[in-house]
């Protein structure tokens, strides 16, 4: 019966202390943890340092997803904390992701990722991911804007062998949108951005949109003394492009058009999708 009674005592004692290695992290414990593992920039380390990061990394988003009751309310404390890394506000926001279908995280991952240096970012990720918020009714102003920063930005679609620049990324991270949220604001950014890829960019998305704010926009940059050369040339290379009514004539309306356009950019990014897109782009300018 003693003999028993000590088994028990052990087995006890091994299970409390099971228990207390299993413990979730306190808040100031995950802290330190995030700013151990997340203290860098991935364009920064060279490969055999990334490796080891990278192992780090998965052993982290491993034990987040051992535990995602615990962890998720750390996670999102992090993530509202702007003291950490460029790098985890997207890495943890991707980790969020993947263990919250909750559309508040979607929300708060979507509000940290645009503050993550895209020198570092793999740009056909960020460009899939923001385009996965456009299709899934998200506001994704900020982060499509958050490019503008990179004219460099370019997003390679393998299964296309398709390279999308820093325009066509723009693009397709607005345009499943309803063209009323963002319109407004891509002629707002033409007096404040001064890099001419930037601008270039900002142009086409305007011309995309084909309304009459649109062309006048265009035109006042082309115009104005201040706007700088190589991107007021572009403009005024916008403002000349002509369409051919004849070969575009549609009964559909206007606006049905750019509906029909905007369901177009919900595809999966294709050279397709931006045939088919510049196609229904022509029959709504051959409208006007």
């Amino acid at each position: 019966m003693r003999t028993i009674r000590r088994f028990l005592l052990i087995a006890l004692c091994l299970l409390a202390a099971g228990l207390a290695a299993a413990a979730p992290d306190s808040e100031a414990e995950f802290h330190s943890k995030v700013l151990a593992l997340y203290g860098f920039e991935p364009h920064k380390l060279k490969d055999a340092e990334m490796k080891v990061k990278s192992d780090q990394l998965d052993h982290f988003w491993s034990m987040a997803k051992a535990d995602p009751v615990n962890i998720l309310p750390l996670l999102r404390r992090e993530l509202a904390d702007p003291s950490n890394s460029a790098f985890f506000f997207y890495d943890g926001s991707k980790l969020l992701l993947s263990l919250s279908k909750d559309r508040a995280d979607q929300l708060l991952a979507l509000r940290s990722i645009p503050k993550a240096d895209l020198t570092g970012i793999q740009h056909d990720d960020y460009l899939r991911t923001i385009k996965w918020f456009a299709n899934n009714g998200f506001d994704t102003r900020e982060a499509a804007f958050r490019i503008l920063a990179f004219p460099d930005f370019k997003a390679f679609i393998p299964q296309h062998a398709l390279t999308l620049g820093q325009d066509y990324s723009l693009i397709y991270m607005l345009f499943p949108l309803d063209e009323s949220v963002f319109s407004a604001d891509l002629v707002k950014r033409l007096s404040t951005e001064r890099n001419p890829q930037s601008l270039k960019s900002l142009l086409l998305a305007i011309w995309y949109t084909a309304t009459p704010a649109g062309k006048a926009a265009i035109k006042n940059f082309a115009d104005s003394q201040t706007s700088p050369a190589e991107a007021k040339t572009y403009a005024k290379t916008l403002m000349e492009r002509r369409v051919s009514a004849l070969g575009y004539l549609s009964i559909s309306s206007t606006q049905s058009l750019k509906e029909e356009r905007r369901k177009v950019m919900l595809r999966p990014i294709s050279d397709e999708a931006l045939m088919e897109f510049d196609s229904l782009t022509s029959k709504i300018m051959a409208k006007q």
